[in-house]
């Protein structure tokens, strides 16, 4: 839980209500497959937060909103534990994603219902009002959406394809943003930060690259 909300390939952003879906009830298990889980009868999204499960939010209330590294080796690794980790805790939880026949996978294969990582870099955004990431679409978003290097300013990939949250099993808005040959970024860039910005979506965050290593590799 640590990897995917807070660490150097996630951040938990707050915004008010009323920009992501005000007034929608967060219910945990269903907004939030992938980050809920039942550990001493509380479950693990609604802790994290000080939010109870089925409770709405207010127009001024802030709403949390978790950014990471989708694509990187880091996150995929946590989310396959998560899952493996919520079928065991309760019988109720339905697999991340179906297998070829459309039904639940074993926990023996919970690793599998993660995909690889995707040849582009993708950051995920989750949460538990996401109205307005399944209102908007890429038209709307490939103007003003980027990953760029803060320390180079001609460093910068347009967003290429975009996933509402509605469309995926894990209820993940996913930003896919072309992966070049040669990477575009490297530890002279300090930071890379991801803008995305369309109808009522606006959202700034960044990552520091020196701390998202994997042996003496970035891990994007």
């Amino acid at each position: 839980m640590k990897m995917l909300t807070d660490s150097p390939w996630a951040r938990t952003v707050s915004v008010l209500a009323w920009t992501v879906g005000v007034g929608q009830a967060a219910q945990w298990m269903a907004d939030l497959p992938s980050l809920s889980t039942t550990e001493g009868g509380r479950d693990t999204a609604s802790s994290m937060t000080g939010v109870a499960g089925g409770t709405s939010f207010g127009k001024n209330d802030l709403a949390p909103l978790y950014i990471s590294w989708l694509s990187s080796s880091k996150i995929q690794q946590a989310l396959a534990r998560e899952a493996e980790f919520r079928r065991s805790s309760s019988p109720y939880v339905v697999s991340l994603k179906p297998n070829s026949a459309g039904s639940q996978t074993p926990p023996s294969d919970a690793k599998k219902t993660i995909e690889p990582p995707a040849g582009d870099y993708q950051i995920g955004i989750y949460g538990p009002l996401m109205h307005s990431f399944n209102d908007v679409s890429w038209d709307d978003l490939k103007q003003r959406t980027f990953l760029s290097s803060k320390k180079d300013r001609s460093k910068r990939i347009s967003l290429k394809s975009y996933i509402r949250p509605k469309d995926r099993v894990d209820r993940i808005a996913v930003f896919s943003f072309e992966r070049q040959t040669k990477s575009v970024f490297g530890l002279e860039d300090q930071e890379v930060e991801f803008s995305a910005d369309g109808k009522k979506i606006f959202l700034k965050t960044s990552f520091k690259l020196k701390k998202m290593m994997l042996g003496a590799d970035l891990d994007l």
